[in-house]
């Protein structure tokens, strides 16, 4: 049973006793768990090299799905790479020079779309999402009414190819997991956006879902509240995480510091943290680009997800974003501009004189992990060493239950649901 009121001896005098929690990451995940270990009554601390919001938390799609119950990886979608690698526009691109780096995590992708680990995946998800806006209503309060808008989201697509064996277990998982879903016509989705384009046949609704105006006002906001509740954000680079036997040395690149535990949110920077401890996250950046249109000319009052080309279309306070595409090309390959330009195609062929000018671009890297479920544990082998990444594309949604689930990590308290979906050894 661990204590928030636990306090480690003290360190050699050259560390920089912080003592408490230590919560590496200043993105959605790293930002709510600190808030509900804050809460906890423990002594938190967060480190970035970024302000909160910085890295993948800023370009995202602003998704709140709190039915999304679907992994990415699916039954029969090996037999759909080659075509989509073969399209330049398409919704996945590997940068040759990392395909051999990335291939053990390709290959556990594939294995992941068994449909035995889809089901198990998929209930995982579902109970990490459900409880989001109830989460962020309690994190932040009334503040959640300017940041976050319900009425739904929208599934919409152009081709029509009968159901394949994935579509049916989709919606078999869907029913499994009481998702709330309507079907709708190309009719029913021009009333309510006449200005999209005659391609678009059908469609889904989902009523419960929800999305933020702006990702980086949401969590602006939640860095806000942590600090007025007295926990303490510092623009620092963690550079190496050193067990020292009564915590840790945190090396930045301000000098050390120390605390008695530290949580690690760094999202797809996890990984490269974690690995001179010895510790292997299954983890992949898969790099997601948005363009943002500041004046489009057209009215959108329900963001959706084109699943044709795989880009979420969201109306935010700074303009129509379109965000979307799997590039997988590692941490620190340059932006690929075509890209961006492959998201203005679909865009132009979605809202026909769509107004482009001012597009503003942006490149962020998703952690994903193969089966698309986060990794939430203690680490095995370093007592008081927490993961809290690989959310990939629903960290919008997946954060506050993660933060909460962290928090009885660290301090011993009874989980609201089952941990070992979430815990590392799954992939062993």
């Amino acid at each position: 049973m661990h204590s928030c009121s636990y306090r480690p001896p003290s360190p050699p005098a050259s560390a920089d006793h912080q003592g408490g929690i230590a919560v590496v990451g200043a993105g959605i995940v790293g930002l709510c768990a600190a808030l509900w270990l804050q809460r906890a009554g423990c002594k938190v601390t967060i480190y970035d090299t970024l302000a909160p919001g910085g890295g993948a938390s800023y370009g995202n799609a602003g998704l709140i799905s709190v039915d999304s119950c679907i992994p990415i990886a699916l039954p029969g979608m090996a037999r759909q790479l080659p075509r989509w690698l073969l399209d330049p526009s398409g919704p996945l691109a590997i940068h040759p020079p990392h395909l051999l780096r990335a291939s053990p995590w390709l290959l556990a992708w594939l294995r992941a779309s068994s449909r035995k680990r889809v089901t198990q995946a998929s209930r995982a998800l579902r109970a990490l999402h459900a409880p989001a806006l109830l989460a962020y209503r309690e994190l932040l309060g009334d503040a959640c009414d300017a940041l976050i808008r319900t009425g739904g989201q929208l599934h919409l697509w152009s081709a029509s190819t009968g159901q394949s064996p994935a579509d049916r277990l989709v919606n078999e998982l869907r029913r499994q997991q009481d998702v709330m879903c309507e079907s709708l016509s190309g009719a029913q989705i021009r009333a309510m956006m006449p200005g999209l384009a005659d391609h678009v046949r059908g469609g889904i609704r989902f009523p419960r879902h929800a999305h933020a105006v702006d990702p980086l006002r949401l969590t602006g906001a939640l860095a806000a509240q942590f600090e007025r509740e007295g926990g303490r954000i510092l623009q620092r680079r963690i550079v190496k995480l050193q067990p020292d036997g009564t915590g840790f040395r945190l090396w930045t690149n301000l000098g050390e510091v120390y605390a008695g535990r530290v949580v690690v949110a760094a999202g797809a920077f996890s990984g490269e943290l974690l690995r001179p401890l010895g510790i292997r996250l299954p983890l992949e950046a898969e790099r997601g680009y948005h363009v943002q249109l500041p004046d489009s000319g057209v009215t959108v009052p329900y963001p959706f997800i084109y699943k044709d080309k795989a880009v979420a279309v969201t109306p935010m306070d700074g303009g129509l974003r379109f965000a979307g595409t799997v590039e997988i090309a590692g941490l620190r390959h340059p932006p690929d501009e075509r890209r961006t330009e492959a998201i203005l195609a679909t865009a132009r062929r979605l809202f026909p004189g769509i107004n482009t000018r001012g597009a503003s671009m942006w490149l962020g890297l998703r952690p994903s992990t193969p089966d698309s479920v986060p990794i939430i544990d203690e680490a095995p082998g370093h007592p008081g060493l927490y993961i809290a990444c690989g959310h990939g594309h629903t960290g919008l949604t997946g954060a506050p239950m993660t933060g909460r689930l962290v928090a009885q990590l660290v301090t011993g308290g009874p989980a609201p649901i089952d941990l070992a979906s979430y815990r590392l050894a799954r992939f062993r």
